[in-house]
């Protein structure tokens, strides 16, 4: 399971982050999210090293979901060099996180 961050150390480890960093904003009551634990913890095995995986429980921080996951969950967001590159919504495929991963 990748760490959970929230509002005090999300800055640090995704906005101050070198390179790239994929976070998922999920829910823990949300089905959609619930089925894609095992695709992110495979996705997130395969990406190591070239891209760090995190994860944000929506009602423990809903200002950070505000604000990056505005359209549903889980919302998955590309951060390279602290800056937001790209946004998926919904269920995915391992392909398609893992290519979101390999961007920029």
């Amino acid at each position: 399971m990748e760490e959970v961050l929230n509002d005090s150390d999300f800055d640090a480890k995704v906005l101050a982050s070198d390179g790239k960093v994929l976070v998922e904003f999920f829910a823990t009551w949300c089905p959609h999210c619930q089925r894609m634990q095992p695709i992110l913890d495979d996705v997130a095995a395969k990406a190591a090293g070239a891209c760090a995986v995190y994860q944000v429980d929506v009602d423990k921080s809903p200002d950070l979901a505000a604000e990056y996951a505005p359209n549903g969950f889980p919302t998955y967001v590309l951060f390279v060099d602290g800056s937001k590159m790209k946004t998926l919504t919904g269920e995915q495929t391992e392909a398609a996180l893992l290519e979101l991963a390999q961007q920029a």
